[in-house]
């Protein structure tokens, strides 16, 4: 009896061990609150002009083709191996008013895009989104941003590992 109860100790760490291991998430880079990149903090401007706490409104900058106009895609994307910070995409956009954004893309063979922050002046801004997700078959993948009535697409480069 006494052999009997260390073996069903050990068993069940080992049960508990195996069992509890850290759960990868496939969400994406989405910031809880959007990152004030002004410097200054979230409330209102002094002279009341601009109220950094509203939603942004603004526009996916496009070319005449319906893709995104100087976009730029950094990092390797490899069939089958899971991305990180390194994967972004910077994209141009028009904004019509200030305030807080985010933009989260669909998954295309394996791959989103997503991310926010605080938009403090018009005109034209670029923004950074962080790709998550394992890439899936190679070639070129055509992602979709859509911005409220304004959409186009950029492409990512997929190749074997």
């Amino acid at each position: 009896m006494s052999k009997v109860i260390p073996h069903s100790i050990l068993a069940l760490l080992c049960v508990l061990i195996f069992c509890c291991k850290k759960e990868t998430s496939l969400e994406g880079h989405l910031p809880p609150d959007p990152i004030d990149t002004s410097g200054q903090d979230t409330t209102d401007i002094p002279d009341d002009t601009l109220n950094l706490d509203t939603t942004a409104t603004f526009s996916m900058h496009t070319s005449t083709d319906g893709s995104c106009t100087n976009f730029l895609v950094q990092g390797n994307y490899v069939s089958g191996a899971t991305l990180d910070e390194s994967h972004t995409v910077t994209l141009e956009v028009q904004v019509d008013y200030p305030g807080q954004w985010e933009v989260t893309t669909e998954t295309v063979n394996g791959v989103f895009f997503a991310n926010g922050g605080i938009f403090t002046e018009k005109g034209l801004q670029t923004i950074t989104l962080y790709a998550t997700g394992v890439p899936g078959e190679t070639g070129y993948t055509i992602v979709p941003v859509v911005v409220g009535n304004s959409a186009c697409g950029f492409a990512v480069n997929i190749t074997d590992p």
